[in-house]
């Protein structure tokens, strides 16, 4: 069974949160958590994700507006196509690799490449390591938390992620698709199983090590454009997220705070940068 990275987090004035670092695919082992997670869950007076997919698509189907907005994240609103933006010979291998997995469509052509990656992403991890973004952790909580009448809370927005994962640039969007196609440098399928079967087995050192910068592999091209991967991923949401969690603990309720494992064990994620504000931060033992 899967036994993640779950903290209690206190205070000196009895302020108390529970912080479990997530991951956003899974297969059956996601869907059966320790009972001391769903306890905690239980107890607490909301849970807390990165953003409700569920109400974020339920929204876009009732909100004309915002679905046109949505859109204008995943498409060209230039007129132009995704050939356009990315290397001839990387197009025409993801274009292939698009049309044999089911992905393609009549607007494929002017999707931006990020959105192809994603697509590719999917399909690799669904068929070379069945896992699926249907099982991951975020998403089941949310459904648990519904069942069982908690309130949700979003700590930023679906809007908010689409906008920031489509917005780029042309460079690091071709890294992307290129490493979906060839996994390596970031974001690759294997690399996201790797990761997950370490988030299965609780390792909180195997997984510190896991998510830690390595760029000494990259060029120096490439080590600028993983910069820009990290800081819009990374550094900017680390620092609204210790103070949304700040917020919560000092707000008298107990909140279960789910969030992106690498939200929290980063050099400046939420166990350092927690701890560093004075809170205990317990690693609590499911094994």
């Amino acid at each position: 069974k899967a036994t993640p990275l779950f903290y209690k987090v206190s205070g000196p004035n009895g302020q108390q949160m529970w912080l479990l670092g997530t991951i956003h695919v899974g297969d059956s082992r996601t869907s059966y958590l320790p009972k001391e997670i769903y306890n905690a869950l239980d107890a607490s007076d909301a849970l807390a994700l990165e953003y409700d997919s569920k109400a974020f698509d339920e929204a876009i189907e009732e909100d004309e507006k915002l679905a046109q907005t949505v859109s204008g994240y995943y498409f060209y609103t230039d007129g132009s196509t995704t050939a356009k933006h990315i290397d001839a010979a990387l197009y025409e291998k993801a274009l292939k690799l698009l049309k044999a997995s089911g992905n393609h469509n009549i607007n494929a052509s002017y999707l931006k490449p990020v959105v192809w990656s994603n697509s590719i992403d999917n399909f690799f991890q669904k068929q070379l390591y069945q896992l699926s973004p249907d099982q991951g952790v975020d998403s089941l909580l949310a459904h648990y938390a519904r069942s069982a009448n908690i309130e949700i809370r979003e700590i930023e927005s679906g809007q908010f992620q689409l906008k920031m994962l489509t917005g780029y640039s042309d460079a690091l969007q071709e890294m992307l698709l290129e490493a979906s196609m060839e996994g390596h440098i970031i974001g690759s399928p294997a690399a996201t199983f790797e990761l997950f079967e370490l988030w299965c087995k609780g390792d909180e050192d195997a997984l510190r090590k896991a998510i830690a910068d390595d760029t000494s592999d990259m060029t120096e091209e490439e080590k600028k454009l993983y910069e820009e991967y990290n800081k819009a991923m990374s550094t900017d949401r680390n620092k609204t997220m210790l103070d949304v969690a700040k917020s919560y603990l000092e707000s008298g309720e107990t909140v279960f705070y789910a969030v992106g494992l690498a939200h929290l064990l980063a050099e400046d994620g939420l166990v350092n940068t927690l701890r560093d504000a004075g809170y205990t931060v317990e690693l609590i033992d499911l094994k």
